[in-house]
């Protein structure tokens, strides 16, 4: 059966993977009796196919993640290591690209390899200049199904220290009410601007009663919740779900009292709220799927105050009213621009 399109190169790297010498028969390899097995780090990959190949040729793998994935290690920064050999799937962004190389880099000794895959339309072929100072540049290993699978020699040690912070990106964010310096980190959504969809959402916001509680939901770096927190009554309490650990560093630096929560489901956060928002995220790399927000619309209910609302923004042209028609019987469009629309939905009257 033929993976989904973001699945590919992750296959493509472990025919590569299957193919090669297996690790005793390497140049270098220990020689001579028993040895711990080799150890390998795969970076931001949430398909099977690269992990289980690893595995299956002897190798001792960790596997990393910044989005809460099964089975992976969520954490904001990679584990430490040492590592025999690391592997990056190409990510979303060429600065995000760049981070997780020389966090790779910082992972393995001099001499051994840095491997980075992906889809020609993700920018692979144009990728050999993200690889850090200090490692040679790099090969090409496979080029198959437009994928492409690469890797470079660390010879020293990268330049950047090998922390989170050294990668912080610092911008102006403007909702209306003035300038403020925002913090971001390369792979977050709209890293070092307000998008316009978030700007929409904002425009719409209630302002919150004294002790009422808001959950953003996919809550990024906090720039919603801290604008409803600013047009609100004092006492009104956020609470930011977000599924990217990275990101909620980035949120724990804008909204330090804020309640920061890492997972992907409104279920697991205690209710009851007054207000439930969101920029729900509606695509996994190159594919698009409403499934989160399917999710978030069936569990609002059960966390939703009674007369709270939901307020969701999305592009206009995805059918998000059918959806909310399926839990809740009140369901307003109440703002359009652009290509996007906000809707409200809620159970009973407020």
């Amino acid at each position: 059966m033929t993976p989904p399109p973001g699945e590919i190169p992750s296959e493509v790297a472990a025919a590569w993977a299957l193919q090669r010498p297996p690790p005793g028969d390497r140049i270098g390899a220990p020689r001579g009796g028993p040895h711990p097995a080799p150890t390998a780090l795969v970076l931001g990959d949430p398909a099977p196919h690269l992990p289980r190949a690893l595995a299956q040729t002897g190798y001792a793998l960790t596997r990393w993640h910044r989005d809460l994935t099964r089975g992976q290690i969520c954490a904001p920064w990679p584990p430490s290591g040492p590592f025999g050999e690391v592997w990056v799937r190409m990510p979303r962004s060429s600065r995000e690209a760049a981070m997780l190389l020389h966090a790779a880099a910082a992972r393995v000794a001099d001499g051994a390899r840095i491997h980075l895959y992906g889809a020609g339309r993700e920018g692979i072929r144009s990728s050999a200049r993200h690889f850090p100072e200090g490692t040679d540049p790099p090969d090409t290993l496979l080029i198959k199904r437009r994928c492409r699978v690469l890797a470079a020699t660390r010879r020293a040690p990268p330049p950047r220290p090998d922390a989170l912070d050294s990668w912080e990106v610092r911008a102006p964010v403007d909702w209306g009410t003035g300038a403020r310096d925002w913090t971001f980190y390369p792979g977050v959504f709209a890293c070092g601007h307000l998008d316009a969809a978030t700007a929409l959402l904002i425009d719409c916001l209630p302002a919150l009663p004294a002790g009422a509680r808001l959950l953003d939901f996919g809550a990024g770096t906090g720039i919603i919740a801290a604008a409803a927190l600013e047009r609100g009554a004092p006492g009104a309490e956020a609470v930011l779900l977000e599924r990217d650990a990275i990101a909620l560093v980035a949120a724990s630096r804008n909204l330090p009292g804020a309640t920061l929560v890492l997972g992907r489901s409104a279920a697991a956060v205690p209710g009851p709220f007054a207000l439930i928002v969101s920029t729900p995220p509606i695509h996994a790399g190159s594919a698009q799927s409403l499934h989160t927000v399917e999710e978030l619309v069936r569990e609002a209910p059960a966390v939703l105050a009674p007369g709270g609302r939901l307020l969701l923004v999305a592009q206009r042209r995805l059918p998000i009213a059918r959806i909310l028609e399926r839990t809740f019987p009140l369901i307003n469009t109440i703002a359009d621009r652009e290509s996007f629309r906000v809707w409200e939905a809620g159970r009973n009257q407020p």
